[in-house]
Formats: C-alpha cells, sequence, structure tokens
C-alpha cells in the first residue's frame, strides 16, 4: 500500500515537472536532470518520465531531448518491456531524423516498427510507416515515401482510427505538392481539413490552411489563396503560436507581392519581420529580408531593397542554409542590373548558377549514398536470414547426432540385457526372441524417421540455394535499373538545360535593350522566344506523360471517336511550323474511319510523329498522313521526305538506355522521348508501331489500333 502511494506521489511530481519544462530554455531541462538522478525507487516510472521529457523536448533543445530517449532506452531494455522499447525506439528514430541523421532514424525506425509488428500493435506499426513516410520525403524519395503514407492509411483504417488519417492524409498532400501535382495535393489537403473540423482540431485546421494556401498560390489562384492564409491567420490569433503566426503573414506578404499590392506586401513583411526578430528565428527572418528586398526592388526603393538583402546575405551565411544563399544571390543581380552594376549583377548571377548547380550535384550524391545505405540494411537482413536458416540446418544434424547416439546407447543396452537374459532365462529364449523382434522393429521405424530427416535436410539445402540465386539476380537487376535511371534523367537533364537558357538570354535581352530593337528583331527575337518555349512545353509534356506511364499514374479511357478529328486538331497545331519551314503537310485519313482507344493516348502518338515528320523534312517538302483499314485495325502512317534513318540508327530508337535523337534540318534538338512515348501508348491501345526507312530518301512511320472495342 505504501509503495503505491509512493508511485502516485511520484507520477505527480513528474507530471508537475513537464508543465512547467515547456517553453524553457536547456539550462532548465538540465536541472530536470538532478531531479531524476534523485529518485531511483521505481525503474519503470522513471522511464515514463525520461520518454515524456525527450519527446516534450525534441523541438527546442533536440541533442537533449536525445540524451533523455538514450537513458529510457537502457532502462526499457534493462526491463524487457517490448511496447515500451518500440515506443522509445520510435521516438529516437524521429530524434535522429530532426537531427538530419537519416541511416540512424531508418534503422531505429525500422527496429520499431519491427517490435511492434511482432506485439500485433497495429498502431504503433502505424505510426512508424507514418515516421518512416516523413524520412523519405523529407531526403526527396517520393515514391518510397507516398508507399509508406499509403500503407499507413490502410492500418489506420483498419483500425478505425479516423482522427489519425488526418496527419497522414496532410503528409500525402505535401508529397504531391512538392511533385508539383496540384490537383491530388489539393484533395488530400481538403480530406485531411475535414477530418480535423469533425473533431475540432483548430491547430490542425490552421495547418491545413496555410497547405491549400500554397497549393492555391502555386496554381495562380491568389484570391484563394489570401482567403486560406487569412483563415489560418485568424486561429492562430485564438492559439498563439508566434512561429506560426510569422509563417502566415510572411505568405500572406508573398500573395499581396504577386498580386501587385507592393505597399500592403511591405507592410505585412515589416510586421513578420519584427515577429521572427523576437522569437529569435534566423532562418525565418533570412527568408523575410529577401521577400523585403524583392518587394522594395519592384517598388523602386533600391536602397531599402539593398539593405534587406545584405541582412539577408548575412543571416544566410550565418546558418549555412545554401538554398537560401541562392535565391538571395538571384535577387541581389536583379537589384544591381537595377542600378546599372551590370558587372557585379554578372558575377552574383554567377555564383547563383555555382550554388544552384552544387545544390543539385549535392542532393544527387546524398540520393546515391541513401539508396546505397537502404540497400546495405537490406543485405545485411538477407545475411541474416541465411545465417538464422543455417543454424537451423547445424541443429537438425545436432539432432540427428543425438539420434545416433541413443539409437547406440540403446542397442549396447539391448545385447547387455539379451545375454543376461540367455545366461540367467535360458528357457526362456523364446519370450527373448520376441523382445528382440520388437526391438528390431523399433529400430526400422527410428531408421525410417532418420531418412525422412535427412530427406528435409536436402531439402532445406536446395532452397537456401535457390534463394542465393535469386539474390544475385535481384542484384543484378537492381543495378541495371539504377544505371538505366541515372542514363535517363541525365540525357532529360541535359536536353532542358538548353531550351532554358536561350530563354534566359532572350529575356535579358528583350529587358536590356528592349528600346534599341527595331521592329524585325524583336519578331524574330519573339519568334526564337517562342521555338524555345514550345520545345520546352513538348518536351516537358512528353516526360509527363512518360513518367505517368512508368508510375502506373496514367489511366487508360478508352473509347469510340473519328480518328479525322484527331488528326485536324494536330494539323491545326503544327500548321505555324510547317509553313514557316515551307512544308506541306497532305491529309489523306477516312473522314468516316471511327476507331477504339484513348483520345489522349491517341492525340499524344499522331503529335509526336508528326512534330518528327516536320523537323526532319527538308524546306519545301512533303508530309503525308494515311489511313486504312487492316484485319480490325486502323493503320495511320506518317511519312515525310526527308533525311531518314540509317540502319544501324534504326536499331537505337525505342530504346531507354540510349534515347536516340539528331538534330532536325534547321537544327531543332529533339530528346528521343517522343518515340519512346508513342510505343508505350501504341502498346497500351493494343496495337503495334513499325518504322521504314532509307538515308536521304525519308521515313515511314506506321501504328495501328482496334477500330471496335476487342471485349466486344
Amino acid at each position: 500500500m505504501e509503495m503505491r502511494i509512493i508511485r502516485v506521489i511520484l507520477l505527480i511530481c513528474f507530471l508537475a515537472l513537464f508543465l512547467v519544462c515547456q517553453g524553457r530554455t536547456e539550462t532548465d531541462i538540465n536541472d530536470h536532470d538532478l531531479y531524476l538522478d534523485s529518485h531511483q525507487e521505481d525503474d519503470s516510472l522513471k522511464m515514463d518520465a525520461l520518454i515524456n521529457l525527450g519527446w516534450e523536448a525534441r523541438r527546442e533543445c533536440p541533442s537533449s531531448a536525445l540524451e533523455y530517449t538514450k537513458k529510457a532506452l537502457d532502462l526499457a531494455e534493462n526491463l524487457g518491456y517490448e511496447s515500451e522499447l518500440a515506443r522509445v525506439l520510435t521516438n529516437m528514430g524521429h530524434l535522429y531524423w530532426r537531427l538530419g541523421e537519416f541511416g540512424m532514424a531508418y534503422d531505429f525506425t525500422s527496429e520499431a516498427m519491427h517490435i511492434f509488428d511482432n506485439l500485433g500493435d497495429k498502431s504503433g506499426v502505424a505510426r512508424a510507416m507514418n515516421n518512416m513516410g516523413i524520412l523519405f520525403h523529407g531526403r526527396g524519395h517520393f515514391d518510397t515515401a507516398l508507399e509508406y503514407y499509403f500503407n499507413t492509411l490502410d492500418l489506420y483504417n483498419e483500425i478505425d482510427s479516423v482522427a489519425a488519417t488526418a496527419k497522414v492524409l496532410n503528409n500525402i498532400g505535401l508529397v504531391y505538392q512538392q511533385q508539383n501535382d496540384l490537383e491530388n495535393a489539393e484533395e488530400f489537403h481538403m480530406r485531411s481539413l475535414a477530418i480535423k473540423e469533425e473533431y475540432g482540431n483548430e491547430r490542425g485546421k490552421a495547418y491545413s490552411y496555410s497547405n491549400l494556401g500554397s497549393v492555391s498560390q502555386e496554381k495562380g489562384n491568389y484570391q484563394q489563396a489570401l482567403a486560406y492564409n487569412e483563415a489560418a491567420l485568424e486561429i492562430w490569433e485564438k492559439h498563439p503560436d508566434r512561429r506560426e503566426t510569422a509563417y502566415t503573414m510572411r505568405n500572406i506578404g508573398i500573395i499581396y507581392h504577386l498580386k501587385g499590392r507592393l505597399t500592403e506586401a511591405a507592410a505585412e513583411l515589416e510586421r513578420t519581420k519584427d515577429i521572427y526578430i523576437d522569437v529569435g528565428d534566423k532562418r525565418g527572418l533570412a527568408q523575410v529580408y529577401n521577400d523585403l528586398g524583392k518587394v522594395y526592388l519592384d517598388m523602386g526603393e533600391l536602397e531599402n531593397s539593398r539593405h534587406c538583402l545584405d541582412q539577408a546575405l548575412a543571416l544566410t551565411e550565418s546558418v549555412e542554409v545554401t538554398l537560401f544563399n541562392s535565391e538571395v544571390f538571384q535577387s541581389m543581380s536583379k537589384l544591381m542590373y537595377s542600378l546599372g552594376n551590370y558587372r557585379e549583377a554578372y558575377e552574383l548571377q554567377n555564383r547563383f548558377l555555382e550554388l544552384q548547380d552544387s545544390i543539385y550535384d549535392e542532393d544527387r550524391r546524398r540520393r546515391s549514398v541513401e539508396l546505397r545505405l537502404m540497400y546495405d540494411r537490406r543485405s545485411r537482413e538477407q545475411d541474416f536470414e541465411l545465417l538464422r536458416r543455417a543454424n537451423q540446418v547445424n541443429e537438425l544434424n545436432l539432432e540427428k547426432q543425438k539420434i545416433y547416439r541413443n539409437f547406440l546407447l540403446v542397442f549396447i543396452i539391448l545385447i547387455v540385457i539379451m545375454l543376461l537374459v540367455i545366461y540367467y532365462r535360458f528357457r526362456e529364449v523364446r519370450q527373448t526372441n520376441r523382445l528382440l523382434e520388437r526391438q528390431k522393429a523399433e529400430i526400422s521405424e527410428s531408421n525410417r524417421r532418420l531418412q525422412e530427416l535427412n530427406d528435409r535436410l536436402t531439402e532445406q539445402k536446395q532452397k537456401v540455394e535457390h534463394i542465393n540465386k535469386k539474390l544475385k539476380k535481384s542484384e543484378k537487376e537492381l543495378i541495371a535499373v539504377n544505371n538505366t535511371k541515372d542514363k535517363f534523367f541525365s540525357i532529360i537533364s541535359h536536353d532542358l538545360r538548353n531550351p532554358f537558357a536561350s530563354i534566359v538570354s532572350f529575356s535579358r535581352i528583350l529587358k536590356r535593350d528592349m528600346d534599341n530593337l527595331s521592329h524585325q528583331e524583336l519578331i524574330e527575337l519573339a519568334g526564337e522566344l517562342d521555338k524555345s518555349v514550345i520545345k520546352i512545353n513538348n518536351l516537358l509534356e512528353n516526360l509527363l506523360q512518360w513518367s505517368r506511364t512508368q508510375t502506373g499514374k496514367m489511366t487508360y479511357r478508352p473509347g469510340n471517336f473519328q480518328l479525322k478529328d484527331v488528326v485536324g486538331d494536330n494539323l491545326k497545331l503544327f500548321s505555324p511550323n510547317a509553313s514557316e519551314k515551307g512544308v506541306e503537310i497532305i491529309d489523306r485519313v477516312d473522314i468516316n474511319l471511327m476507331v477504339w482507344g484513348d483520345i489522349n493516348m491517341t492525340r499524344t502518338i499522331i503529335r509526336n510523329l508528326l512534330s518528327n515528320a516536320i523537323k526532319y523534312s527538308e524546306r519545301d517538302g512533303r508530309v503525308t498522313i494515311t489511313s486504312r483499314k487492316l484485319n480490325g485495325f486502323a493503320e495511320i502512317s506518317v511519312a515525310d521526305e526527308g533525311v531518314g534513318i540509317s540502319e544501324d540508327n534504326q536499331q537505337k530508337l525505342f530504346r531507354t538506355d540510349s534515347l536516340y535523337s539528331t538534330y532536325g534540318t534547321d537544327d531543332e534538338k529533339g530528346s528521343g522521348l517522343g518515340l519512346l512515348l508513342c510505343r508505350e501508348f501504341v502498346s497500351k491501345q493494343g496495337g503495334d508501331i513499325r518504322l521504314r526507312s532509307k538515308e536521304g530518301k525519308g521515313t515511314v512511320i506506321s501504328f495501328t489500333i482496334p477500330c471496335n472495342d476487342p471485349g466486344e
């Protein structure tokens, strides 16, 4: 009874201690160490206190929080509390994530998830899986993050924990937002908001409003974005949180800037700056100073702009945030250009580009290391599994030896007994013989069991060898897929860089020499700029379509449609390009030809084939598009009279590991992705694609599509 009273008193003391600890400095937390050390009566109660104290300190003092959690981990292991051990491991993974230690965070969270799974604690597994999603999301592995998030949703739905799904839905929305999939991002943020409204989670609603505001801002709907952020600000005023208030006010200032309300933008950002100064948030203060510098630059207040950007640059260097540093260099470059300091503007722009390249290279290196880390982790787990099976084989061998030993011992005993029986009971020879027969039968049964055991051992050995072969094969496939992916994205990034560089160059010329250029020069410059934009648009459209096919997000929606309409739409699209090059497009598609397929996929196929035909046609050449019916399919052919393709180069087409492409007759550059996309979409619709070409004579590319629904 006395021990129970002592536990209650200690629990009350620790709860009071946690309430006092909120919002205090690391010095205050260190004072609690003395309190904990002075109460050793109950290790389980101390463990709970350390867990809670570490969790409360995670935002303000993550290093101190880690020390408390490590102590809790030691106690949990000593006490043998599996559920508490899994809880502590989950917290350890979260703290290492906050400290930027990806490998440690991954290991601790994986171990926690394994323990929760063994305990049958689905809620714990869901929490650990959500943390895994946050971990991979923060490191840029979006597909892996989404896989963990959706598995977490399934678990929460299985245990009917609706309130817990709000945070996961919000996380999924953030991933889609970073992938620029704004429609899906908005959908998941709205689903999260609906749950928070149902359960009266006011702070959670504020976070959702801020996220929806960001999505609306990226979609260009500034008025709706402003409304969402104002709703979030209203909640933060009722439930004070100065950091979140400042974050929301900064978003409002940025929206005012985008809407052209510069005076209001400057006033809102100045108020935000004062809050960040009060709370001592250097990172947020650097961002606001950069925002103010851009606003004052647009207002023409160049001195104020320079002062703010100098402050932003000093702060970003003190907190060592490379990404913000590059943004400030870009803003400073624009300011120097407005002041007429072209050389300094040029140097700052170069520093911006160098930092961007370094960020890109570092990100690639980091992701490569993390992928290798995950692969090594899985390899160790597989090695452990093989070792465990080897131990099982050894145990079976020992068991077999034990049986043989027992058999030998029994056999010796039987001989001794038999001799004694012969010696002492000669008269009972028959009875002794019967006994020997029974023993013989038992020996036969033992031999049979031993043979079965030996057969099982042989079968286990064969399975282990089969697993080894599969593991080696999987390793080779993973290396090949990774190499193909790296080469693929390297080519795509190279093809995007050139047209973007052209746009930047043309825009600078327009901005600098607008008043000095003749009307004809402006027309020519605008034409070149339009070509670069079209190149980027086509490449990004093809890349988006390709990525959707590879990730399974491209939905196939077949239906009946008139082929002539699709061809006509594409002819209107390419008529200006063809006229500019003097290429005649001849349309011989049957006006009554109906086909069955996905109209958007078919439109993409014809668009890419017409684009290539015009690109590789000589000036004043002809491009002919024809159609015919063939065994229940419609065959569409696009023929040009251009440069043609050699037999060697034809072998390089339709391959993801090379993405072969050449320059057009007017030096038009392609990525090689268009033909890959055509092949993918033709195959998706149940057709095939063929190419006939002769160097110097032209090229004909034909594909087929069903005339009717194959399921009918």
